[in-house]
Formats: C-alpha cells, sequence, structure tokens
C-alpha cells in the first residue's frame, strides 16, 4: 500500500471511528450509571440479576438464585471511576468500593479488589 492510500485508509478509520460506543467522560459518570443494568457476564452474579441507580443516590439490587430474587437496597456514590455502594441485608451492611472499567450508554464494567470484572447491558 502507498503512503497516502495507507493515510487515507487511517482517516477513513478515525472519521468513522464513532460506530463503536464512546466512552463516557470521568465527570459524566454520576450521571450516566442512573438506569437499570441487568448482569451479561460476572463470576458472582447469576445471570438476570440487576442493579438499579437511581438519580437521589439510591441503589436497588435483585439477585436472581434458582428461581428466587434476593432483593438489596442501599445507597452509592461515583467519584471519578471509583463507585462506592453501601448495602442493607437484614442487620448488616454490606459496603464496597469498586472500580468503573468502562461506561458507556449500553455497558457497565466494574471491577472489584480482586480484579474480577463484572459486565453489565443497560435495560
Amino acid at each position: 500500500m502507498t503512503r497516502v492510500s495507507a493515510f487515507a485508509v487511517g482517516v477513513l478509520l478515525v472519521a468513522f471511528g464513532g460506530a463503536a460506543p464512546t466512552p463516557v467522560r470521568a465527570q459524566d459518570e454520576a450521571k450516566s450509571i442512573v438506569g437499570t443494568w441487568e448482569v451479561s457476564k460476572s463470576n458472582d452474579l447469576p445471570p438476570g440479576s440487576t442493579i438499579e441507580f437511581a438519580k437521589d443516590g439510591k441503589v436497588a439490587v435483585v439477585v436472581k438464585d434458582k428461581g428466587e430474587d434476593h432483593k438489596l437496597n442501599g445507597t452509592y456514590a461515583v467519584e471519578k471511576t471509583k463507585l462506592s455502594v453501601k448495602l442493607k441485608l437484614g442487620d448488616q451492611t454490606i459496603e464496597e468500593v469498586v472500580t468503573i472499567k468502562k461506561l458507556t450508554a449500553t455497558e457497565l464494567h466494574l471491577e472489584d479488589k480482586d480484579k474480577k470484572v463484572d459486565e453489565f447491558k443497560k435495560k
């Protein structure tokens, strides 16, 4: 391939690269995470489980386990690429901080402290 045609191909790839989902800027993550997300791939959460992030900082988790729904409610906060979640399970409070590895209009990837990544699709 000549230099000119290689350059033209490069320009076309940059110009039409918008077909792929564009990652959300860090300052928009708090707004972009709002909505209901369903597990698409996870080591720990069963398929069909969901997480709903509300605008007011509340979170609702539904874990699907052998035909039963286990519901947890709590709060969340987003700071840059960190997501802090506090959930109530009976008398216990579960607190976790995960890293937002990817956030687009349709995908959310969260990495925990053990480097396990859970992937979600927007419902």
